[in-house]
């Protein structure tokens, strides 16, 4: 079977999903979301349901219906069993990013943490060239980089590592920016110390009193997105659980 594009489609909210998925039931019936073209015609609304179902870890059999999709399979022929049978062979994993997504000139610094750390015991057998050198020495100083801020936030400092960042994107300040520091460094402390070792409840007020003592210098380096989260993100986060590692 062929390996279709990555499918992108729009987050809705909670309430518009709802808002969507009552029409499509007033319209179209009760079947209308038991078979196939459901995701080929509604894909909007079929992949979002997908989304909030895993992130609430609830049981559905709607990803089943990826399995007979000719828009996921390109027309593939798939021997059809029960709905429920099918959706026992689709993994549905949710990920913080999809890189060929990203604008962002630098990758995120969890994935370059765990990028780093299986190349640390790498041992390179054409030092000698230039250019082996050169990677090297990149390596070199974003492990430097990336282990001082992890032994910053170990200490219960964020202030730190937000510091070091935004000096880091000085230099390229003008270059388009889609995450925040605040989404950085709790990622990068979630898969560095381990989800079970990090509170963010204590995280946002540790984050909160380092935003707080910005300079009005660093403040001009940070955007909106930067900004301690708000009530409605930390009630929604009680919602639906902190992030999937």
């Amino acid at each position: 079977m062929s390996h279709p594009e990555p499918i992108t489609v729009p987050y809705l909210s909670p309430l518009v999903v709802w808002k969507e998925l009552e029409s499509l039931l007033e319209n179209e019936g009760d079947p209308s979301i038991t078979v196939p073209g459901f995701v080929d015609h509604h894909p909007i609304v079929f992949w979002n349901l997908v989304w909030y179902f895993r992130r609430l870890d609830l049981p559905s059999n709607l990803p089943g219906l990826i399995l007979s999709s000719e828009h996921c399979n390109q027309h593939s022929k798939i021997p059809r069993s029960s709905i429920s049978e099918d959706s026992k062979h689709v993994l549905i994993q949710v990920l913080w990013d999809n890189l060929k997504l990203h604008q962002d000139v630098r990758q995120p610094l969890y994935i370059l943490w765990n990028t780093l750390s299986q190349n640390c015991t790498v041992v390179y057998e054409t030092q000698e060239h230039p250019l082996a050198l050169a990677q090297q020495e990149d390596e070199n100083v974003d492990q430097e980089f990336l282990q001082g801020l992890v032994k910053s936030i170990k200490n219960n400092n964020v202030y730190g590592p937000m510091s070091q960042i935004l000096e880091s994107l000085q230099h390229s300040h003008k270059a388009t920016r889609q995450r925040s520091l605040y989404r950085e460094i709790l990622f990068l402390s979630l898969v560095a110390l381990g989800r079970e070792n990090i509170d963010i409840d204590v995280f946002d007020r540790e984050y909160k009193a380092a935003y707080d003592r910005l300079s009005p210098e660093q403040v001009k380096c940070t955007q909106i997105c930067d900004r301690p989260p708000s009530t409605g993100v930390t009630e929604c986060r009680k919602t639906f659980g902190q992030p999937f590692l």
